[in-house]
Order: structure tokens, then sequence, then C-alpha cells
């Protein structure tokens, strides 16, 4: 979400960086607010993730002349939302995001500066960052907020994270502790074990499909059929696992948690400036602030980030059943929204095979 507020508020990620986090607590709870909300859909439809309120408006009122209308937080019309509506990232986006580690190597930045000066004095703004950061994502969250997912029945927003991630993709991180263990977490037994093979399968149904669009002679492997069931059993799994409002709230606060360290690492930031990792992408300041706080960012990295708003949107339109009549979009479609569908399809296909080591573009291997 922050992402998308530093798009829409005057001043964007500098501005957003320095307001007061209890100003930055009620911009999330007025987003969410505002989010899509069709209730013609079912509840855990992408237009209709969850029932349940944010802060009322009454109590929102208590930051005097900070309220914002429902134009701060409309959502480009491309991604299909009504003017003055919201729609956050796909749960996949904070999957995505923290595989680099991101989150880790930050909070080491906070830890250092609150334990010492082995990163030297916060230059101008990286104090307001710091603050923040550490009152949002590495403190008891404040109660009755939306993304306050911590209780005595759950405890640790890194370990709440890693269970959502599980249970909607059957997925964890890619990295364990510090020093290399696995983190040890219970696994729901209702998860989506077979999402990964289903989804890669699809993926590279739909690669044939792009390498033949223009084949007009010979025989065409594409499988329309194919791809129309898979995409409907895609749907079918992601969606059991929202049925009654399960993991929206959980979704928004992951998405909300990663976009922030996202931002941080988008621009040379306060704190990017702070840390003299200064470069030219996001993947470059993380491996440079990684030396730093020495905890290794991971190798794919951009790719990592490359896939994460990609494959965010595709999820999404699977959700929400927007291929089930119409495959032939994702490979073929001229109009403007059909590029925008096929350029995400070749970005995720693309750094999806570099993060898994698996080539979808090379065809299904089968044992014999």
């Amino acid at each position: 979400m922050f992402r998308q507020l530093a798009r829409h508020l005057p001043g964007g990620a500098d501005y957003l960086f320095r307001l007061h986090p209890a100003e930055l607590s009620a911009l999330l709870e007025e987003a969410w607010n505002f989010r899509i909300h069709d209730t013609d859909k079912t509840v855990g439809h992408p237009d209709r993730r969850s029932d349940l309120p944010g802060l009322p408006d009454h109590l929102l009122k208590a930051f005097p002349g900070f309220s914002h209308n429902q134009t701060t937080f409309t959502t480009p019309a491309r991604d299909g939302c009504p003017d003055g509506t919201v729609r956050w990232e796909h749960l996949i986006y904070a999957y995505m995001i923290e595989n680099t580690r991101a989150a880790d190597i930050l909070r080491r930045v906070v830890q250092l500066h609150r334990e010492g000066e082995e990163l030297g004095a916060p230059g101008s703004g990286a104090e307001h960052w710091l603050r923040n950061t550490e009152e949002l994502f590495f403190r008891d969250p404040a109660p009755f907020f939306i993304t306050a997912r911590t209780s005595q029945a759950r405890t640790l927003p890194d370990i709440i994270r890693r269970k959502a991630y599980y249970r909607m993709f059957g997925m964890d991180l890619v990295h364990g502790t510090e020093d290399g263990a696995p983190v040890p977490y219970s696994k729901a037994a209702a998860a989506n074990t077979q999402f990964v093979g289903m989804f890669e399968e699809f993926l590279r149904e739909v690669w044939i499909a792009i390498t033949n669009v223009n084949n007009t002679s010979g025989s065409d492997p594409t499988d329309t059929m194919k791809i129309t069931d898979l995409v409907e059993r895609l749907s079918d799994m992601l969606t059991t696992r929202r049925l009654g409002s399960n993991l929206s709230a959980e979704e928004y606060s992951a998405i909300s948690t990663m976009a922030w360290f996202h931002l941080t690492l988008e621009y040379n930031s306060p704190i990017v400036n702070s840390l003299r990792a200064e470069a030219s992408s996001a993947e470059q300041r993380l491996f440079k602030i990684a030396e730093r706080v020495r905890i290794p960012a991971h190798a794919m990295s951009r790719s990592f980030f490359k896939i994460s708003e990609a494959i965010s949107r595709l999820l999404i339109a699977i959700e929400a059943g927007v291929f089930i009549n119409s495959v032939e979009s994702l490979f073929k479609d001229t109009s403007e929204d059909g590029k925008r569908i096929s350029n995400d399809i070749k970005t995720v296909i693309t750094h999806w095979s570099i993060t898994t080591g698996r080539d979808l573009k090379a065809g299904k291997v089968t044992s014999k």
C-alpha cells in the first residue's frame, strides 16, 4: 500500500517517510476503508476482500487536518477499480519482496542504529524513517488497527506471514534464520500444496501459446482448453483459501510491510543516503546495505523485485475469473490491456524461471 500512497500524496515518498507513525497507521486504516467493495461478489473475491471495518471515521478524525478523501487512494484505472477505491497487491507480492531478505536487512539497520554508532549518525530524514520503521513493524502494534495481527493467540509477525504464504501457495520463504537454520512453525493442514506445480504448468502452456501465436503453417501445439482448465483450477484453489474473508487482513498487513521496505529501496531514500548505499536499482541498494550490516541479500533479488508486481496482477486477475472465458487474452490480445497482460506473463515466466532454476520456456521434463 505504501508505494500506492507515495504516488498519490503531495511530496511522494519523502513526505510519507516524515509523517508521524500514528498518521501512517491512520493512512492504512483509511486505505482499508476505501477498498473496492462490491457486495454482489462473494467475500474474499478481489472486489470484496473483506467485510471487516477499519477504524470508524469518528476515530480517524482524531488526526486533525489529516483525514484524506478517496482521491488520495484511487487505484490507477488500468487495475479495473472504480474511481475512489483501492485494490491492494496480492499476497504473492509480499512473498516475493520478503524473499530478497529486505525485511531482515533493514531490521538490522534499525537495530544497529538503536544499539550503537556502527552505522554512524542518521542523516537528514533518516531519523524519521528509523522511528517509523521501528514503530510500525518492529514493535507490538496498536490494538484495533486492521494491520495488528499479533496477539496472545498469534505471536511474531514474521511467523504469521510465513504461515499465510504456506496456506495460500504451499511455499515457504527461501531463507531461514540469520544463521541459516530453518524457521520452525506449524503448517496448516488446509494449504495449497499443489499451487507451484499447477502454476508452473499453466505458465508453460501459456509460453507455448505465446511462441506459436503467429504460427500460420504447420501444427500449433497451443492447448486453449488445457489453459482454461488450469486457470479455473488455480482460481478455485486460491479463492478457497479466502472463504469467509480468510487471510485478507493478513495479506493487507504483509503487503503493507513489504511495500514499506520496497519503497525504501526503490530510490535513494533518506536512509539509503545516510548509509551511503546510493545506486541505480533497488537490488543494488539492498546489496550495499546488506554488506554493511552483514546479512546477505538473496542473489536473485533483482528477479524477486522484477516479478513482484506482475505476478500480483496476474494472480488477482486469475482469482477474479478474468481469463476463464477468454484465455486468448493471455497471449494474443492486441488491446492496451492485452499488451500489459502479455508483458506481465512474460515477466513472470522469465523471473520465476530465474528464481526457481526451473526453465519454464524449455517445456516440461517428464521421467521415462
